[in-house]
């Protein structure tokens, strides 16, 4: 019968734990079986800078859309059966909340859509005059806070351009 020595275990058992401090090439690790809370970093200068600049632009945007919702007269809806109309001598848009003022050139631009139906974007950039297609968008982009104040928007397709009522959540 072999004698168990301090460097081999007894026969049928198994080998002592050897303390840490005891060898140096054993590392002992403890596995945590929640993850760790993850890490909050404060927001850097340009977050909160940028964060900022967004609720001001919140907030005259807000300013601004109650400002035009202010200048819409409700008594100037559209004929009966109509979403959208011009007045070309008043030079008013009118649309399901009312009407409002506008400019010459838009009212003539925006004259071929109150029949209803698309139209491609050429044929209202000889209406208003415009230049080409992105002086058109451009104006169209301008007029859409005036429109969203009537409850309209303008709808874009490859079909072509047309009047619409806004989209509510």
């Amino acid at each position: 019968m072999p004698v168990a020595t301090a460097r081999q275990p007894a026969a049928g058992r198994a080998a002592p734990k050897a303390a840490p401090a005891a060898d140096p090439q054993v590392v002992i690790a403890y596995i945590s079986l929640t993850p760790p809370a993850p890490i909050v970093y404060p927001p850097s200068s340009r977050t909160i800078a940028r964060l900022k600049a967004k609720a001001e632009e919140a907030v005259r945007n807000a300013a601004a859309a109650q400002a035009l919702a202010r200048q819409v007269q409700p008594a100037l809806r559209p004929p009966a059966g109509r979403l959208f109309a011009v007045d070309a001598a008043a030079l008013l848009l009118r649309g399901p909340l009312g009407g409002i003022g506008s400019t010459e050139r838009m009212v003539r631009t925006l004259g071929p859509l109150a029949g209803g139906g698309r139209h491609l974007p050429a044929v209202l950039v000889a209406a208003g005059g415009w230049s080409g297609e992105d002086a058109l968008r451009e104006a169209l982009v301008g007029i859409g806070g005036k429109l969203a104040a009537l409850g309209l928007r303008i709808d874009r397709r490859k079909a072509g351009i047309r009047m619409a009522k806004v989209k509510t959540a």
